[in-house]
C-alpha cells in the first residue's frame, strides 16, 4: 500500500531545487540547482617558448590569470610580467634542481636577463595567479623549495583582496617536492606564491598541479510535455469506485493517510478549506499529484512549488502562509491547464 507518492518514486522527477520564505515572511524565488565542477591547473596546455599570461585549467573549467615578479639581486620585485613555464622532464638553463620525470610542465619565475629559454630566477619574487571566478582550492604542488628558501609562503585572497588562508613552504631541499594542502579554501579569486628566505634574495622553485572545484547553478531541461491535467473538482468527483466515472488513478490513494493529518487523500480533498492554508494548499496539491500519476508531466517551476509544499506537508519547513497560497496559486494554474501540457479535454 502506498504511504506516500515519493515511496512510488514520482518525486524523482522533482527538480532539487528549494523553495523558501524567509523568516520575515517574504516568498523568495527558487534557487537553482547547483553542481560542483573539479579540475586541475596542469600547465599542460601552455607553451614554454616564451612568457605567458594566461592558462587554462585542464577541462577549461577556469581561465588563470598570470603575473609573476622576479626580485633583484638589491631585492627588488620587476614590475613586468616573467610567467614562465618550465619543462621539468627535459630542464634548461642551470636548472637540474627542478628535474623530475613525472610532473611535465610547472610554472616558474623566469631569470632576470633571460629571455631565451626557461630558467628560474635565482633571486625568487611573487607568482600571483587571479582566477575567472571564485574557485575552492584543494592543493598545489610544489618542486625545489631549498633549505635556504625558509621564507616562501601561499596566500589565498577573495574578491575584495582579503586573506582567507595561508601555508608556509616546507625548505625540504633541492628537486624536493611537496604537495601544500589549501584546506578546502572556498570564494578564492587570487594566489599568490612568495619564493623567499629570511637570509639574502632566494626564492627558486616551482609550482604544478593546482586542485580546485568550482560550483555553479546549471539549467535543468524541461522533459517533454505529456498528458493532461484535471481540476481538484474534477478529482473530487471521480474518486467512488461505485461509479462509471470513477479515475482508477484513486487506487493507490483511496485509503491512504495524507502526511500527518489524520485524514485520507480523498478526506482531506473533502475538507472545506474556510481560509486555512493548510487545506487550500493541499487540495492543489493533491490533485497536481493525482495528475502527475495518471500521466501529466510538470514543469520545472510547478516542480519547485510541489517539493516545497511536500516537504512542509512532511513537517520540514514552517513556511509562511503567503507562501503556501503563492505554491497553491501556482498548482491550481497547472491544474486547470494554464501552464504545463493543458487541461483535458474531457
Amino acid at each position: 500500500m502506498k504511504q506516500h507518492l515519493s515511496k512510488l518514486g514520482l518525486l524523482g522527477v522533482m527538480s532539487v531545487a528549494l523553495v523558501a520564505c524567509d523568516p520575515e515572511g517574504e516568498i523568495l524565488e527558487p534557487q537553482p540547482k547547483q553542481e560542483e565542477f573539479c579540475d586541475v591547473i596542469d600547465f599542460e596546455n601552455g607553451s614554454t617558448s616564451g612568457f605567458i599570461s594566461e592558462i587554462a585549467s585542464a577541462n577549461n573549467t577556469v581561465q588563470v590569470q598570470l603575473y609573476n615578479r622576479a626580485r633583484n639581486e638589491a631585492g627588488i620585485l620587476t614590475e613586468d610580467n616573467r610567467a614562465h613555464l618550465f619543462e621539468t622532464g627535459i630542464p634548461t638553463g642551470d636548472d637540474d634542481d627542478l628535474h623530475t620525470l613525472d610532473w611535465g610542465k610547472a610554472l616558474i619565475i623566469n631569470e632576470i636577463g633571460v629571455d631565451h629559454e626557461p630558467n628560474d630566477n635565482r633571486w625568487g619574487g611573487e607568482m600571483l595567479l587571479t582566477f575567472s571566478e571564485a574557485v575552492t582550492l584543494q592543493s598545489v604542488n610544489v618542486l625545489d623549495i631549498d633549505e635556504y628558501e625558509d621564507n616562501s609562503w601561499i596566500y589565498l585572497y577573495d574578491a575584495g583582496g582579503n586573506e582567507l588562508y595561508n601555508a608556509m613552504l616546507q625548505p625540504l631541499g633541492d628537486n624536493s617536492q611537496q604537495t601544500v594542502d589549501l584546506k578546502g579554501t572556498a570564494n578564492v579569486k587570487s594566489m599568490k606564491v612568495v619564493l623567499a628566505g629570511t637570509e639574502g634574495h632566494v626564492g627558486s622553485a616551482a609550482i604544478d598541479d593546482i586542485k580546485f572545484c568550482v560550483t555553479r547553478a546549471v539549467e535543468v531541461p524541461e522533459e517533454p510535455e505529456q498528458g493532461c491535467t484535471r481540476t481538484q473538482g474534477y478529482w473530487k468527483n471521480h474518486a467512488d469506485p461505485g461509479r462509471k466515472q470513477y479515475n482508477s488513478t484513486w487506487d493507490n490513494y483511496l485509503e491512504v493517510q495524507f502526511y500527518s493529518s489524520g485524514m485520507t487523500y480523498l478526506q482531506v480533498l473533502n475538507e472545506p478549506p474556510r481560509g486555512n492554508a493548510y487545506f487550500i494548499l493541499a487540495h492543489q496539491f493533491i490533485a497536481a499529484e493525482l495528475n502527475v500519476a495518471a500521466g501529466a508531466s510538470m514543469p520545472a517551476d510547478v516542480k519547485d512549488a510541489f517539493t516545497g509544499a511536500e516537504a512542509y506537508f512532511n513537517g520540514e519547513t514552517s513556511p509562511a502562509r503567503a507562501q503556501l497560497i503563492a505554491w497553491s496559486e501556482l498548482l491550481d494554474k497547472y491544474n486547470n491547464g494554464e501552464v504545463g501540457p493543458g487541461h483535458c479535454d474531457e
